[in-house]
């Protein structure tokens, strides 16, 4: 049996805007750039929302898992780099 492989993205967007949060950082855009992305080159990965992965501080982040790595400080034009890094992830 094969274990689903699934990256996380932190939407958290916390009540006041002088406190850091993924969702006020971008991680809507990343998210939904991720999918597209993901479902474009075909990957055997699940993206996935959560509204709080802890780190809002470090944002916006994800979270690549089984494993738990995370990765902080996305951002949209990372993402080229994070697609060879996920689809290495989907491989292991």
């Amino acid at each position: 049996m094969s274990v689903i492989k699934t990256v996380t993205v932190c939407i958290n967007r916390r009540a006041s805007p002088d406190t850091p949060s993924c969702g006020a950082r971008g991680g809507e855009e990343i998210a939904a750039a991720l999918q597209a992305a993901v479902a474009e080159r075909g990957l055997p990965i699940s993206v996935e929302t959560f509204h709080c992965l802890g780190r809002c501080e470090q944002g916006p982040n994800l979270k690549l898992s089984p494993g738990g790595e995370f990765l902080h400080d996305v951002h949209l034009e990372d993402l080229p780099q994070l697609l060879d890094r996920i689809a290495a992830f989907a491989k292991d």
